[in-house]
């Protein structure tokens, strides 16, 4: 019967190729590939938690979480938009109950003007509002 390659290695070898380690029996990261499922499934309970730990860092570094960006208007802008609107209806109810003397006599009918700017500006306002 004739040998192999690797078993003519073997046989020629002194003997110090079996008592040395191989690579696929020892490593220095915990195992090798056919190694690694088995402290998970180890009787160990150390051995079980420290192999749970590895994977649950390796998915939480995998997962990493991106923060979420802030979707909406600052905390001022519906408070202004309300109230430039109420400014506005106050400006103009005040024009008519007063008989035009209030809130700038100078203005005459401009006033009604001014109480329609408020107005406008806080429904313009209105587009943007999130």
């Amino acid at each position: 019967m004739a040998k192999s390659a690797d078993d003519a290695k073997d046989t020629t070898d002194t003997g110090v190729a079996a008592s040395e380690p191989t690579t696929e029996s020892t490593s220095t990261k915990g195992g090798t590939a056919r190694n690694k499922g088995a402290d998970k499934r180890s009787g160990d309970p150390r051995k079980r938690a420290v192999a749970q730990a590895k994977e649950d860092k390796a998915e939480a570094k995998a997962r990493h979480k991106v923060k979420a960006q802030r979707i909406g208007n600052p905390s001022w802008f519906v408070p202004l938009m309300l109230t430039l609107m109420l400014i506005g209806l106050v400006w103009v109810v005040t024009f008519y109950i007063t008989q035009e003397k209030y809130p700038v006599e100078s203005w005459g009918r401009w006033n009604l003007g001014g109480g329609f700017a408020f107005i406008l500006a806080g429904f313009a306002m209105t587009t943007r509002w999130k």
